[in-house]
């Protein structure tokens, strides 16, 4: 079996020079227990040579390449979007390359199978199937849960694939759109959990107290020591004008909790659209708010309220449509704008940057 599929990849090598870079940065290996033909993860492309014995060499072949291409797109060790079982990514994952490669034998469900429109991104994808895993029986899980089983962040294979990406002159069969995803796949982004750790540093203030329990590090007991307890006043705001959809507010709500997990203890919420509409203090992670407000946008609102009531750190939440804010000089590193999805980055980041940081709300 194995010497089948080392001919497979043979010809690979002269058709599809692209997919033969990627699988060979892999280890081919059989594993008889799972229950697809073929899946990636942990640096290695499995097999099954039952399901492969029935397969022709044509299915075959359009199997590995489905591989290689998930591969190239990184679903097995990057985009892990939050919140989604394993049988929703993997889903979501064949949507995504069905939706932009031509198979001619092997079968992949399509988007409209489901109800769904082409040209989404693989995150919206799984999520959408994560929702219908729980109210529609047209969604199988079972079939998909051994596919994702070894899918894992990995930063070292990330940089491997990214070499090769960038690199790479002939991309074979694939269109010039799938190729351009891939490449896109390789700039610079930003992960809002690790900007939100940073922010998180950056505003964090400190409360000295003086102690004999503590000798002090020059004198010893002779004088007292001191103790450090670290405090932060965070307060996020969340757009809730009428261009944000509900879908967006849940998503909202993670980034929310997540700041518990970086070792802030309270959290201030605040509702805005041309005012700010309703207030809550968070000891611990919110399960759902309801929004109020739903009219303009007034940027101004949140920051004047952030800065009146001295915050050490403003967190917007928003899709980025509204006038840039006036903001005063003490609160100008310390805000930090989150947007919905990378068109929105992309289209107001630059203002953004002028006073403070931006992110882009992915993947989660």
């Amino acid at each position: 079996m194995k010497a089948r599929i080392d001919k497979v990849i043979e010809r690979l090598f002269i058709r599809e020079p692209a997919l033969f870079a990627v699988i060979c940065t892999h280890e081919i290996v059989e594993n008889g227990k799972i229950r697809c033909p073929v899946r990636s993860g942990h640096g290695r492309i499995e097999y099954n040579p039952e399901f492969i014995h029935e397969m022709t060499d044509t299915a075959l072949e359009e199997s590995l390449k489905t591989e290689a291409i998930r591969i190239l797109l990184k679903h097995p060790y990057e985009r892990k979007p939050e919140g989604c079982c394993g049988a929703a990514i993997a889903a979501g994952s064949n949507l995504t390359i069905a939706d932009n490669y031509p198979f001619a034998r092997f079968r992949m469900e399509s988007p409209d199978a489901y109800g769904f429109k082409s040209g989404m991104e693989y995150e919206t994808y799984s999520r959408l199937l994560q929702k219908m895993s729980r109210e529609d029986p047209l969604f199988d899980g079972n079939a998909y849960t051994d596919l994702s089983e070894l899918w894992e962040e990995d930063s070292m294979m990330i940089e491997i694939l990214d070499s090769l990406i960038k690199s790479t002159k002939d991309w074979g069969s694939l269109t010039g759109d799938m190729a351009e995803m891939i490449l896109a796949s390789t700039k610079a982004h930003i992960d809002w959990r690790k900007v939100l750790r940073g922010f998180r540093a950056q505003i964090l203030s400190t409360e000295r107290r003086l102690t004999r329990m503590r000798p002090n590090r020059r004198t010893g007991f002779d004088h007292m020591g001191s103790t450090r307890k670290y405090t932060t006043r965070l307060l996020v705001a969340l757009d809730v004008s009428g261009s944000i959809s509900n879908e967006t507010i849940s998503r909202f709500l993670s980034v929310i909790n997540s700041a518990f997990r970086y070792g802030i203890s309270e959290i201030e919420v605040i509702q805005f659209d041309t005012e700010v509409n309703g207030r809550q203090t968070l000891t611990r992670a919110l399960k759902q708010t309801f929004a109020v407000g739903r009219g303009g946008t007034s940027f101004q609102a949140p920051v004047d309220f952030a800065s009146e009531n001295n915050f050490d750190g403003l967190v917007i939440l928003t899709d980025g449509y509204a006038q840039e804010p006036l903001v005063p000089n003490g609160l100008r590193p310390r805000i930090l704008w989150v947007c919905e999805s990378e068109e929105c980055y992309q289209e107001h980041a630059s203002w953004m940057r002028k006073c403070g940081r931006a992110c882009v709300m992915k993947q989660g």
